[in-house]
């Protein structure tokens, strides 16, 4: 029995993956596989998998997730808010079996203890009014009809494919920081894992956007031609000098790296969408005599020529597309680099995120970030100082302490409050916390559709990112000039790499003083509510 738990980068989803193998062993419960994996990943891990669960904050994708799964006929839940705030691993495997049980696939019987439901979890379930009810009967629905769209779905998990090749860059970059400690500089310098990870970002997005749209439309047979076909495409609009006497074919290493992002997407989704729309026109007939694979062939035949037609068209009159492309992304990049689009980023981000959307803005954010940090490479490479500060070192690294909306200090409350359900989430989210995964605390405290905590979250949205980007633009902490993008670590790690030096960490223990301060009314206040209702839960069940 195989059960695939999911969310939107894997990281909270493997932690109750981990609690319910736990589960799964005290119970005796034997044959069980459970793995954790990112969105991005679900299509590939799909198969032998019988059941497969979602985090509660990507609940907002439901139809979206519904009509992927259809295909394959697998059953599929969301985790329970209150199970997945506090990782209960018993309780989402009783949860897994019992979907298991209901589309008639056989389990093991276990005891799970029935628990009363909390208030969150009440209080969820009550019809929204005012604000909150605008929310979910408008904002809702238009932000689900936006990821449902299957071409922005596919960019946004191509972007969290390719994830760990951005990290797999930031090696080389954790390691240009230890050498350049003289006891250190015995180390190998390893900057070429950087150039073939991390620069070439833009290769790898044109191959992957057509692979996911064509997977979402359920076109396996053209995919392969699709994904080929894109990055062909892709490589002949970057314009390379081709010496056909050398036999040689030089790409500009910025247009197949951060600076060629957009032009990836752009073809790459013109590509996915010639192959979608020449597949609904086959040259064959569905009785015909001819093989598959011979009707594969030459099906991709048309959507393959006339997508390289229009790109060597494009590449005879000498236009330069990339060039163009990033011109009109420029107004938005240049935005996204003041202190105002940092902070629009940042309170957007968080305030969605409070009603549970998640990963909505990333790609966007994402875009920015690259190029800010292209920039700064460039710069510090002419002898120049960065000037980019809205990066995913700086946000993710530095601002995002314990996770979006700097949710540490909630937790190191949580731990120390006189409430024990609190208390008990606390300590259960405390591990997850310093690593900066928040969807625990966030569904566990609750924090999402809480109208009290709702609000230092989004006030740290605005703050933080202030403070950071002032001390930064008047040169107290260096700008990062490196990529850095391990947001898992620690952020007083981070805040060193990310700066290479001790006033970044300086730097993140101010900023989480701040964010102590701010939580701190908000919390002591839901903190009464709680210790006055579990005061009176307490006095009924001694009367009973």
């Amino acid at each position: 029995m195989k059960i695939l738990l999911m969310c939107g980068a894997g990281a909270s989803s493997g932690f109750m993956a981990q609690a319910m193998r736990k589960a799964a062993k005290e119970q005796g419960i034997e044959n069980f596989e459970i793995i954790a994996r990112s969105e991005a990943e679900m299509m590939n891990n799909l198969q032998g998998t019988d059941l497969v669960m979602f985090g509660p904050h990507l609940a907002f994708k439901r139809e979206a997730l519904e009509k992927d799964l259809k295909k394959f006929n697998i059953p599929f839940a969301f985790i329970d808010k209150d199970a997945y705030g506090s990782i209960d691993g018993a309780a989402t495997l009783k949860q897994a079996l019992d979907a298991l049980r209901e589309v008639k696939k056989p389990v093991e019987e276990i005891s799970v203890k029935e628990e009363k439901p909390t208030q969150s979890s009440e209080a969820s379930e009550e019809p929204a009014k005012g604000f909150m009810g605008w929310i979910t009967k408008s904002l809702a629905p238009k932000l689900d009809k936006l990821t449902q769209n299957i071409y922005i779905s596919a960019i946004q998990q191509s972007i969290m494919s390719i994830l760990p090749m951005i990290m797999i860059g930031s090696v080389s970059s954790i390691v240009g920081v230890f050498r350049n400690f003289e006891v250190m500089s015995w180390i190998p310098d390893i900057s070429m894992l950087n150039t073939y990870s991390f620069g070439l970002i833009a290769v790898f997005l044109a191959i992957l956007v057509p692979m996911k749209v064509l997977e979402k439309r359920g076109n396996e047979k053209l995919k392969i031609s699709a994904m080929l076909t894109s990055l062909a495409l892709f490589f002949i609009i970057t314009l390379p000098v081709i010496d056909g006497e050398a036999g040689t074919m030089n790409f500009i290493m910025d247009k197949i790296g951060t600076g060629g992002m957009l032009t990836a997407v752009v073809t790459s989704v013109f590509t996915a969408w010639i192959f979608n729309f020449a597949s609904r026109h086959s040259m064959f007939k569905e009785d015909t005599v001819m093989p598959d694979m011979v009707v594969a062939w030459m099906d991709a035949l048309v959507p393959v020529t006339i997508t390289l037609a229009i790109g060597l068209f494009i590449m005879s009159t000498g236009f330069d597309l990339p060039l163009f492309i990033r011109g009109l992304f420029a107004p938005i990049s240049s935005f996204g680099q003041t202190w105002l689009g940092l902070v629009m980023i940042c309170f957007f981000t968080c305030f969605l995120y409070s009603f549970g959307f998640t990963w909505i803005l990333f790609p966007i954010a994402w875009a920015i970030w690259m190029e800010g940090m292209d920039a700064n490479m460039a710069a510090v490479a002419a002898g120049q100082a960065a000037s980019s500060i809205n990066l995913m070192e700086t946000v993710m690294g530095i601002t995002y302490i314990g996770g979006q909306g700097c949710t540490l200090a909630l937790v190191l409350m949580c731990m120390r409050s006189k409430v024990k359900k609190l208390k008990s989430i606390g300590r259960v989210c405390i591990f997850p916390a310093i690593f900066n995964i928040n969807e625990p605390i966030v569904f566990g405290a609750p924090v999402v559709w809480n109208p009290i905590l709702m609000i230092p979250l989004c006030l740290n949205s605005i703050i933080i990112p202030s403070l950071m980007y002032l001390v930064m633009r008047i040169g107290l902490v260096p700008i990062p000039s490196a990529p850095m993008q391990m947001w898992y670590l620690p952020n007083i790690v981070q805040g060193y790499l990310t700066t290479n030096s001790m006033s970044g960490v300086i730097l993140v223990i101010a900023l989480f003083a701040v964010s102590w301060l701010i939580w701190m009314p908000f919390f002591r206040v839901f903190e009464n509510q709680q210790y006055k209702e579990e005061l009176e839960n307490r006095k009924e069940r001694e009367i009973i």
